[in-house]
C-alpha cells in the first residue's frame, strides 16, 4: 500500500471514528478568592457541593478537618471580617452568606444583585463585586450586629 493511500486511510478513520465525549461537562464558575485563613482555621470554598470548608491549623502547619457548611450555590470566593466570621459569595444564587466558624453554621444569607464574585471590608462597609447586569458594587453598612445596604 502506498503512503499516500495509507495516509488516506487513516485521515477517513479520523473523520468517520466516533468522538469521544465525558460524561460530565463542568460548568462552575472561576473561583476569585477560594481559600483564607481566619485565626488559626483555614476555610476553602467547595464549589461542586456548595459548602464553606473549615480546617484547624495546627503548630506544624496541618490541617484538621473542623466542618463542612452548606452556603450559596457556586461559591466563588470566601473573606474573613474577623477570626470568627467569614462571608462568602455565591456566583449562581446571587447572595452572600455570613458564616459564624465558632457555631459552625451560616447565620444570615444576603440577596445581592446579580453574580457577585467578591467582597472587600473597608470604613465599616462590605463592597460586594457583582458581574451581572447591570455590572456594579453594593455597599453594606456594617453596624454592630445590622447590616443595612443598597443594592449594585
Amino acid at each position: 500500500m502506498s503512503s499516500t493511500r495509507r495516509s488516506a486511510v487513516w485521515l477517513a478513520l479520523l473523520v468517520l471514528a466516533p468522538r469521544a465525549r465525558a460524561d460530565y461537562v463542568n460548568f462552575e464558575a472561576s473561583h476569585v478568592h477560594p481559600v483564607a485563613v481566619a485565626g488559626s482555621r483555614l476555610v476553602a470554598v467547595n464549589t461542586p457541593d456548595a459548602r464553606l470548608e473549615v480546617f484547624a491549623i495546627d503548630g506544624s502547619g496541618g490541617l484538621g478537618r473542623l466542618a463542612s457548611i452548606p452556603v450559596g450555590i457556586e461559591p466563588v470566593s470566601v473573606v474573613v471580617r474577623t477570626a470568627s466570621e467569614v462571608w462568602v459569595a455565591n456566583h449562581l444564587s446571587d447572595t452572600v452568606t455570613i458564616v459564624d466558624l465558632d457555631l459552625g453554621t451560616a447565620v444570615r444569607t444576603l440577596e445581592v444583585g446579580d453574580e457577585p464574585t467578591d467582597i472587600a471590608f473597608a470604613a465599616g462597609r462590605a463592597l460586594l463585586a457583582t458581574t451581572g447586569p447591570p455590572a456594579g458594587v453594593g455597599r453594606f453598612a456594617l453596624t454592630g450586629s445590622r447590616i443595612g445596604g443598597t443594592q449594585p
